[in-house]
């Protein structure tokens, strides 16, 4: 992804809103640079093409729901554990994304495609808000390496559970919460089960 600087951001925030209008695959970058505003060379010199737009997209819109949901859980009281609490807010978050949300609806081919290509980015992104969510000195206790392991086990079941029909539908927090204790809990790194957070 190029350096930040307003042309990238005014790109950014275009492809953002065609992306809501239309979806992901019938967005031309024509229409995205019309919006913000520069040429489509402009465009070019900063992204290959509107692949790696979109990739460029779904990492910012990623970066920034991850810092939110370490803030959100950071500042209220779980209801349950800390883990719990992560997957629970995590899938609730992205299910009102409103980028997100539309490319599971129109494109889950696109995003599996995406996973594929960024995976290790987004188990960055989800380990740093890891360490932010965790109470303080947890994170050194557990080591990088859990942390890391709890970041892509989160990822692992939050695509299961917003990619793959369920028999019971997961609609609230409480059936998230419910799917997380009984199916994510026991699948934790055994290095974090062995420490209570």
């Amino acid at each position: 992804m190029p350096a930040p600087d307003a042309a990238t951001d005014a790109i950014l925030d275009a492809a953002v809103a065609e992306f809501q209008q239309h979806g992901f695959r019938r967005v031309a970058l024509d229409d995205v640079a019309r919006r913000a505003g520069v040429s489509r060379t402009t465009i070019y010199r900063r992204f290959a093409g509107r692949d790696e737009l979109v990739a460029a997209v779904i990492d910012r819109e990623n970066a920034v729901l991850f810092a939110n949901i370490a803030d959100e859980l950071k500042s209220r009281r779980p209801q349950s554990n800390y883990y719990v609490e992560a997957f629970t807010l995590s899938i609730m978050r992205f299910r009102q994304h409103r980028v997100l949300t539309r490319m599971i609806a129109d494109e889950p081919g696109l995003m599996l495609e995406l996973a594929h290509q960024h995976w290790e980015p987004a188990v960055e992104r989800m380990a740093a808000a890891l360490r932010v969510i965790f109470p303080d000195g947890f994170a050194e206790r557990v080591g990088a390496r859990a942390v890391d392991d709890l970041a892509d086990t989160i990822l692992r079941y939050a695509a299961m559970v917003l990619l793959l029909p369920a028999r019971e539908p997961l609609v609230d927090a409480d059936d998230i919460r419910e799917f997380a204790t009984t199916h994510f809990l026991p699948s934790l790194p055994v290095a974090l089960r062995a420490v209570p957070v």
